[in-house]
């Protein structure tokens, strides 16, 4: 791989990580719109929605937290020249363009509970 195209990838990643970052807090601010909505909910159907969402939200930043980990490491490897800086056992480092489908991804189904979201809100 040439420096330049090296470069230019770590620079992407850290993109991608600082929108993983930006991600993490927006749904961090929804799940407290999300509190202080419940407050006034009671019925079933509600109770059932805020317990969707609060389950979507944890699962959202899990994958945001693993998300943000892999880039850091897939970072370290580019700059090893593909060579993994730290194994793991769980699971292995991953090149540029699986964290850009894994990027895209994340994106889609973030961008879809926002807009899962906004429509409860709207219509409750």
């Amino acid at each position: 791989m040439e420096v330049s195209a090296q470069t230019s990838d770590i620079e992407q990643i850290s993109n991608w990580r600082d929108e993983v970052i930006a991600t993490r807090e927006s749904i961090r601010s929804m799940r407290s719109q999300l509190e202080v909505f419940s407050r006034h909910k009671t019925d079933d159907e509600s109770l059932a929605q805020i317990e969707h969402f609060q389950n979507q939200f944890i699962c959202q930043e899990e994958k945001a937290d693993e998300l943000r980990h892999d880039l850091k490491q897939c970072s370290k490897k580019i700059s090893n020249n593909g060579q993994p800086a730290i194994l793991h056992d769980d699971r292995p480092v991953e090149d540029f363009d699986a964290m850009q489908d894994r990027m895209n991804t994340f994106r889609k189904l973030y961008n879809e509970l926002q807009d899962e979201f906004e429509k409860f809100r709207s219509f409750s």
